[in-house]
């Protein structure tokens, strides 16, 4: 039989069942007395109480798998170390010097709010100051082995607000020492160097973004947490290395987004160029398939909401469809005539219509609100999805402009 060093100096990545087994029997190794949980659909160990700690494995095995053979020993090991932590203070003093921001997107919270709701653990409770609409900064209390994100039950027993020790923590990861590759003259791309688990963080720090020379508006990137990514908006060489840093990095362990963001006075907002530029369908491909990630995940977890609550809702898909030979990425849902339940859909570029002895159409979402809209009922999640109760009448399909098939 394989031993466990066998198996974690072998080439090929173990599968995730194989990697929970082993965090398993790492953490019993390290003193672990309570019986522990392998919950295979949410892929997360716990304890057998309800309300239990737990561990979710879906960034460790990544990281674990990603890892030279020879640095897996380590990895795991310090995952071991996670499930263990440590209890943070009650006394705000004593974590001034520890806290810390997190960058996530924004996704990330509401999805691990939904993935509570469906283990039955309640609401998530972790508060975050959402910003550019797609992302989300969150507080951690930072130490060597370990980063455990601060909940609204510890603020409140701190005696602060998420923006106060948010502030604190950008001053800290301000003092923190960190180095960016950029040009040695002129303008041109700025990437973090250095691995510490903040580098996304530090869009935060304005003074410093600042700081580098680039040409045109500010644009940054947070493909995952260990690359911040910062260029000019009329710099197309170093835009070029941007899209092609930030494609392979968003494919690594701790991804956050593919969306990209311009500084506009001292705020982050969601950037495209111009439709007519030459990378505008490069920067909106990532910007589409970081969505249609957030939409599938959100559909899991909400089929799997439905089938506990016995309600019976379809979850529409955010679907892609690109043209030969281009790099063109466009977005579609689907409303069908026909269902006999109440449908959820996502917000894409097109919704596609289908009713039987009318031919097919793909309609702009913003011409379908004007003519269907009172049909469509935001539900005020992230990502937004609209209920729709109904179809639309003939006449409404017709002013969209679906044509009755041929007999």
């Amino acid at each position: 039989m394989m031993g466990l060093l066998d198996r974690l100096f072998s080439s090929k990545p173990p599968s995730k069942d194989q990697f929970a087994r082993q965090i398993m029997a790492g953490i019993k190794r390290a003193g672990e007395k309570r019986a522990l949980v392998y919950d295979e659909d949410q892929f997360q160990l716990r304890t057998p109480e309800k309300d239990g700690p737990f561990f979710n494995l879906a960034n460790a095995y990544p990281e674990f798998c990603a890892a030279p053979k020879t640095m897996r020993a380590v990895v795991l090991k310090r995952w071991i170390r996670v499930w263990f932590g440590k209890e943070i203070p009650g006394d705000f003093e004593d974590v001034r010097p520890d806290l810390l921001p997190s960058v996530q997107a924004r996704s990330h919270y509401e999805l691990l709010d939904l993935q509570f709701q469906v283990e039955g653990r309640g609401a998530l409770n972790r508060p975050c100051q959402i910003f550019a609409e797609h992302f989300a900064a969150g507080l951690v209390y930072d130490l060597p082995e370990s980063m455990q994100h601060v909940n609204q039950d510890t603020l409140g027993k701190w005696g602060v607000t998420l923006y106060e020790a948010l502030e604190l923590a950008r001053q800290n990861l301000a003092e923190k020492p960190f180095a960016f590759l950029g040009p040695s003259e002129g303008e041109g791309l700025w990437c973090a160097m250095q691995k510490d688990s903040y580098a996304a963080a530090r869009i935060l720090l304005l003074d410093t973004i600042r700081g580098f020379r680039v040409r045109g508006d500010i644009v940054a990137m947070v493909p995952n947490r260990e690359m911040l990514l910062v260029a000019g908006s009329d710099d197309l060489p170093s835009l070029q290395g941007m899209l092609r840093l930030a494609t392979e990095a968003i494919q690594q362990p701790r991804r956050i987004s593919g969306i990209a963001l311009r500084l506009d006075g001292d705020e982050w907002a969601p950037w495209l160029p111009d439709a007519g530029h030459p990378l505008y369908w490069d920067f909106r491909k990532l910007q589409t398939q970081t969505f249609g990630q957030a939409y599938a995940e959100q559909k899991e977890l909400l089929d799997k909401l439905h089938r506990q609550t016995g309600e019976d809702v379809f979850v529409g898909s955010f679907l892609g469809m690109g043209r030969e030979g281009t790099n063109e990425l466009t977005s579609y849902c689907v409303w069908g005539k026909g269902a006999t339940v109440a449908g959820l859909l996502p917000r894409t570029d097109l919704i596609a219509f289908f009713k039987q002895d009318y031919k097919p159409l793909l309609v702009p979402w913003e011409r379908a609100a004007e003519v269907v809209g009172s049909l469509m009922q935001p539900m005020g999640m992230y990502p937004e999805r609209w209920r729709v109760l109904e179809f639309p009448s003939d006449e409404q399909l017709q002013a969209l402009g679906c044509e009755r098939a041929k007999p």
